[in-house]
């Protein structure tokens, strides 16, 4: 269990956009790179004074310091990245020079999904805080998360100590918090005034792009309003709850009940055509070339953000877990499993879908 967001960042660099662009444009599924060439590229995209969010953007989509693992180390694409890719494949976009349609006054719904789906898995425990304020509250503001995001960050390390199942992670967590206090008691107890804005403007850049905040100009101040996010407040509870419905893979719930979608709940016959036109598109755009092999939690997720986006559907993880396991029962022939390094199922081939 680790806390769920990203200290280290840049205004401008939290973009849902940046991650398109450099998934669509600046990496590949079977290619690596060396990050800094990679941020290059993207920075060639967003124009010659993006160095600091370009390097940023390609920092947060890797898999270390808790960023999104969009990408492996190598910068070659992860399962997430592969999901991504799809969703940008279903929407044409993948295919696009031009850098503004990465950018819309609002994302098209199978993208606004399937970004919320991991800015909740990556970003949740501030998300959350900033729910909390805006549920009491009504709203929050710029001037006060300035004044109180040192509390705010302490407050969610402290959620995890008392929430941690086990004496490893406390340790590992009470170690973080600890380096956030020396690097706090070294700038005199106070961020530097040039870094505050980077603490607070990315996360809510990214909500507002997101399409769950809205933000209005009052008295040289910025004003943050949310009815999702007020929602996702009363859904969520508290750290604890928050970590409960992650493991229980309740996403896309959460998703919908902030989105007021009121999607009906699946029906293992009634909807069998369209789970089944969601995984042949899906593995059609992320099967392996050589190999053949597509990432079975690439497929899920791939199956839940289009249903639930597309024909207003909620599918669970373990729905479509149990689709594949019909189609094997019903046609050994059409579905071969593969494990991973560790043994673990992970992989499926469908020799069938060309």
């Amino acid at each position: 269990m680790e806390p769920r967001f990203i200290m280290k960042t840049h205004t401008g660099a939290l973009r849902p956009g940046n991650y398109s662009i450099l998934i669509s444009k600046c990496t590949y599924p079977d290619r690596g790179a060396y990050p800094e060439a990679v941020a290059k590229r993207l920075e060639d995209f967003l124009g010659s004074d993006s160095k600091s969010v370009a390097k940023f953007t390609v920092l947060t989509a890797g898999r270390k310091n808790r960023g999104f693992g969009f990408l492996l180390d190598n910068m070659i694409w992860s399962w997430k990245g592969h999901v991504i890719n799809t969703v940008l494949s279903y929407l044409n976009k993948n295919t696009r020079e031009d850098v503004g349609v990465f950018f819309p006054d609002e994302l098209p719904k199978l993208e606004q999904i399937a970004y919320l789906r991991y800015f909740l898995e990556t970003e949740g425990a501030l998300i959350l805080k900033i729910a909390e304020r805006i549920s009491e509250e009504g709203e929050t503001s710029y001037s006060y998360l300035r004044e109180n995001i040192q509390e705010v960050f302490q407050e969610i390390y402290e959620s995890y100590i008392d929430a941690s199942p086990d004496l490893r992670t406390r340790i590992r967590v009470r170690e973080m918090l600890k380096g956030m206090r020396e690097q706090m008691k070294s700038r005199d107890k106070t961020y530097d005034k040039s870094t505050l804005s980077h603490k607070i403007k990315p996360h809510i850049q990214a909500l507002k792009d997101l399409g769950i905040l809205s933000i209005e100009e009052r008295k040289n101040d910025e004003i943050y309003k949310s009815a999702a996010l007020s929602t996702l407040s009363k859904e969520l509870g508290d750290i604890q709850q928050m970590e409960i419905a992650f493991s229980n893979y309740s996403y896309f719930k959460l998703i919908a009940d902030a989105l007021n979608l009121k999607p009906a709940e699946y029906d293992v016959y009634e909807h069998k055509e369209l789970v089944e036109e969601a995984i042949i598109y899906g593995y059609s755009v992320m099967k392996d070339k050589v190999t053949g092999m597509a990432d079975i939690d690439a497929l899920i997720d791939w199956c839940c953000i289009k249903m639930l986006s597309k024909d207003n559907i909620l599918i669970g993880k373990q729905d479509v877990e149990r689709f594949f396991d019909e189609m094997r029962k019903q046609d050994p022939a059409s579905i071969r499993y593969h494990v991973d390094g560790r043994g673990r199922i992970a992989y499926v081939i469908l020799p069938k879908v060309v």
